[in-house]
């Protein structure tokens, strides 16, 4: 880190959730890393140093509210590559993680056992550690109910062909995210096809330093994307905004920085493509129809709000569904504490910014929270069986589903 451009101001304190979570440790704010990167240790880090750098939800807070603009998520990433393949607590369980990505055909056997176990597990109480862990397996309904297909339901005109990037949750660990997609825009004379052949996007293995392996996925799904035509709809808010990244992460390769930019120019994030949509997909979203108000809590994906500036879509959307309430936090969105693979390293810290978040939202009594980043969604999902709540947890193109 270039620590001589620091001021030393202390705005990325303010917007650390890690910092606040921790009490104020110092070296956990972006301030203090950048000091720490500064000392003589630093050139041969010790685990403790080590630790220090992983202990970053890479959430983007503190580089938008650098009035410098130093780029706080990407030194981080920078430090991260020099550390040994095992950095920080739990550096092991993170490593499996980041392996499985690599290889991410083996979540759908993981989602088969995983649900099956998380049956049993709801006989445990609420807070017993793997009750927790199998939370993110009890999938809300319909998603179990819908078709694992490819190709979207016959569309009423039968026109335009969309590429869909739906990730490893939506392809994997919850098919019926993706599925919720293709019927959503079905109604408009539009299918979905989702190419053979796409991979993790990288973003967890960029975020962890190995950007060899990172650089490795995104070509792969350059190629892939390249043998297709049309607009690349993201319905994972995570996805979308490291797909966007390639060209940076490319940007030392000149032929695949040109090729990663032709795609980038390509993307669609899933909520800013459907606010757009003239009708009759926006007369079928505010169609009125009989039934309760639902009191809906939209989760703000970091990586959407600070990193790329969606925030307004989603909630116009919601704003059109019949017998919808939009419930908001008085003080505007927080962090969720997921990170990626933060969860899993620093699970401590991880879990106080998740059960804040949790004890803010549940004043506002909400029925269901909703998000579009599957990480998210998988934090909420534990946060509420931690609470012992009852609140329906689900991405937002499936709860369009059920309300258009």
């Amino acid at each position: 880190m270039k620590n001589i451009r620091c001021a030393k101001c202390g705005a990325c304190t303010v917007v650390c959730p890690v910092f606040k979570a921790s009490g104020g440790m110092e070296a956990y704010s972006a301030r203090g890393r950048n000091h720490l990167a500064s000392v003589k240790e630093y050139q041969h880090p010790t685990p403790e140093f080590e630790d220090i750098f992983a202990t970053c939800l890479l959430c983007g807070a503190c580089t938008k509210a650098c009035p410098r603009g130093i780029d706080v998520t990407g030194e981080t990433i920078r430090a991260r590559s020099r550390f040994s393949r095992f950095y920080g607590r739990h550096g092991f369980a993170k490593f499996l993680a980041r392996r499985a990505l690599r290889h991410p055909q083996v979540l759908g056997p993981a989602r088969r056992l995983g649900k099956a176990a998380s049956r049993l597990s709801r006989r445990l109480p609420s807070d017993s550690g793997l009750r927790l862990r199998l939370a993110m397996f009890e999938s809300p309904e319909p998603q179990d109910q819908l078709a694992e297909t490819k190709t979207s339901p016959p569309s009423r005109s039968g026109g335009e062909q969309l590429v869909y990037f739906p990730g490893c949750s939506a392809e994997y660990l919850y098919p019926g995210i993706a599925n919720a997609c293709r019927e959503l825009l079905a109604d408009s004379g539009q299918h979905l096809v989702s190419p053979d052949g796409l991979g993790c996007c990288g973003l967890a293995l960029h975020a962890a330093g190995e950007t060899e392996t990172a650089k490795e996925l995104a070509r792969r799904n350059i190629e892939v994307l390249e043998g297709q035509r049309g607009t690349i709809l993201v319905s994972c808010a995570s996805c979308f905004a490291h797909l966007r990244q390639y060209p940076e992460l490319l940007a030392e390769e000149p032929e695949w920085r040109e090729r990663a930019a032709a795609i980038g120019g390509r993307l669609a994030e899933m909520m800013q493509f459907l606010d757009r949509l003239p009708a009759p997909s926006a007369a079928r979203m505010e169609k009125t129809g009989a039934g309760p108000v639902l009191r809906v809590f939209y989760h703000d994906p970091c990586h959407l709000r600070h990193g790329v500036g969606i925030t307004k879509e989603p909630r116009r959307i919601l704003g059109r569904l019949p017998n919808v309430e939009l419930v908001e936090l008085p003080d505007g969105p927080q962090c969720c504490g997921q990170g990626g693979l933060f969860h899993i390293g620093a699970p401590e810290l991880s879990a106080m910014i998740r059960n804040d978040l949790t004890a803010r939202v549940m004043k506002l009594r909400p029925d269901i929270v909703t998000s579009t980043c599957s990480g998210c969604l998988m934090q909420w999902q534990t946060a509420l069986t931690a609470a012992g709540s009852t609140v329906r947890v689900m991405h937002l193109a499936e709860l369009l589903r059920l309300r258009a």
